[in-house]
């Protein structure tokens, strides 16, 4: 008699082979909603209104001139981190130094600003771009080399240059770059006119995000319309196949870290020459990190960053218009990770669809 064998279906991952451009669209939205539903759960459940909480969230954000110029304040140094870091995954060089990397471009903002003396606005924020984009991009050459030339783990020693970027600033801000007038505070002394960015509107917001904008539209027009772009993405699909087809893995390796570190300096150029007109301790605080994530939640799309970017600067901007409700800063920390959180799913049902399969 013949056994008969009984088949489990079970739920199963499987890649998507193409992704409707309608999907691109419905599911960031839907889950952005779906992240505000789960955390009016947790309001509810701690007496809260959600339609409050909520409206005081986004009139915070959006309902004033001043509440969305801090939102794009906010977006701007997020946007030019995690554009730059965006472009080293893209290649599967997984830059996590950005937050050492900005302060490194911040204090090369800083050291030429406070000592060129003598020239004009265009002059002097050309050399603090110049000087903040080539020294940050040399601080990211340290892991690259490391890595084609040892094999060394990127990841690992990103993140521990990250330590020494932040504490090298520290030290330069209570030592030899502290202002003598500035008391006990850790800071240099505050930039010349000449070494501050210009803003528009009569707000805070500042030339940094047409930086990051342009740089964003540049990275595009690179990957997705030449050479380069096709053979960064090869190598980050293949890379033996890259160096069978002939590419320069190695070199790509370094020219990518090398830009993507030095937009990332470009961030804490403009944070200093945008915002606090001097360097200071905890001038751009958790940007490096959150800048991964947003690379991570827009897909490695220089564009798609820009956009996450900004969501990330309206939660921030109505997390802290929230607090004056009275409530705690872990409430707007779950508000801002469960929307992350929903953000994260909804990007990989943009990459896998779910199946019955029998196995």
């Amino acid at each position: 008699m013949e056994g008969t064998i009984k088949r489990q279906r079970a739920l199963t991952l499987v890649k998507r082979m193409e992704t409707p451009g309608w999907f691109k669209i419905a599911v960031p939205v839907a889950s952005i909603i779906g992240g505000f539903l789960f955390s009016a759960i947790f309001l509810m459940a701690a007496g809260e209104s959600p339609i409050k909480v909520y409206s005081v969230m986004f009139g915070g954000a959006f309902g004033s001139l001043y509440g969305l110029g801090e939102t794009v304040v906010k977006m701007i140094p997020l946007m030019i981190v995690s554009v730059g870091v965006s472009f080293a995954f893209k290649m599967q060089i997984w830059n996590a130094g950005g937050e050492g990397q900005l302060h490194i471009g911040a204090a090369a903002a800083t050291y030429v600003v406070l000592h060129l003396q003598g020239y004009d606005k265009k002059t002097t924020l050309t050399a603090a771009f110049l000087a903040a984009f080539i020294c940050a991009g040399l601080y990211g050459l340290i892991p690259a080399i490391l890595k084609v030339k040892w094999k060394v783990n990127e990841l690992i020693t990103c993140l521990m240059l990250n330590y020494v970027g932040t504490l090298f600033i520290s030290w330069l801000i209570q030592g030899p770059w502290k202002d003598p007038t500035g008391f006990a505070f850790p800071r240099t002394e505050k930039f010349p006119r000449v070494g501050e960015m210009p803003t528009f509107f009569g707000t805070r917001i500042h030339a940094g995000v047409v930086i990051g904008v342009v740089i964003a539209l540049i990275l595009w027009f690179i990957l997705a319309k030449t050479k380069w772009g096709y053979e960064i993405k090869l190598i980050g699909t293949n890379p033996r196949v890259a160096e069978y087809a002939g590419i320069p893995v190695k070199r790509y390796v370094l020219a990518v870290m090398f830009v993507s570190a030095g937009i990332a300096g470009l961030a804490g150029m403009s944070e200093v020459c945008g915002i606090t007109h001097r360097l200071q301790a905890n001038f751009a605080a958790q940007v490096g990190p959150s800048g991964m994530t947003i690379a991570y939640l827009a897909q490695c799309h220089p564009l798609g960053a820009v956009l996450v970017s900004f969501l990330f600067g309206a939660l921030l901007v109505g997390g802290n218009t929230i607090q004056k409700l009275g409530l705690p800063v872990s409430t707007v920390q779950m508000i801002q990770g469960s929307i992350l959180f929903f953000v994260a799913a909804g990007t990989m049902f943009m990459n896998y669809r779910i199946v019955w399969k029998e196995r």
